[in-house]
């Protein structure tokens, strides 16, 4: 899984055996260590009911994606699109979740 964080986005890159974990009901989780004995981590998990879900706190993200909409996204594969979406924040901004299954096939060497 790779991150990419920006103003008012972030995006969540996954690969073809990833979104096979998380179709299987499974959580996917990046740990980035950090000095000080610190990790920052990443957890996408899929939801059989309601709908996505964005948690934060200095520890990490935690996002929650419908299992309804990762199970369309695997059916439209191979597709450069993939799902996206806003979370309204407390100071009357929003955040955009971007979430791709990166399907270029990678040379092993």
């Amino acid at each position: 899984m790779n991150i990419r964080l920006a103003t008012g986005a972030v995006r969540l890159r996954i690969d073809r055996s990833e979104l096979g974990t998380l179709l299987s009901s499974r959580a996917l989780t990046l740990e980035v260590a950090l000095p000080r004995n610190h990790t920052f981590r990443v957890n996408v998990r899929p939801t059989p009911v309601g709908g996505w879900a964005l948690d934060s706190d200095p520890t990490g993200l935690w996002v929650t994606i419908p299992r309804a909409e990762l199970e369309a996204l695997s059916q439209s594969l191979p597709s450069r699109s993939g799902l996206e979406h806003a979370f309204e924040l407390a100071n009357g901004g929003s955040v955009l979740v971007s979430f791709e299954v990166d399907v270029k096939q990678r040379k092993v060497e």
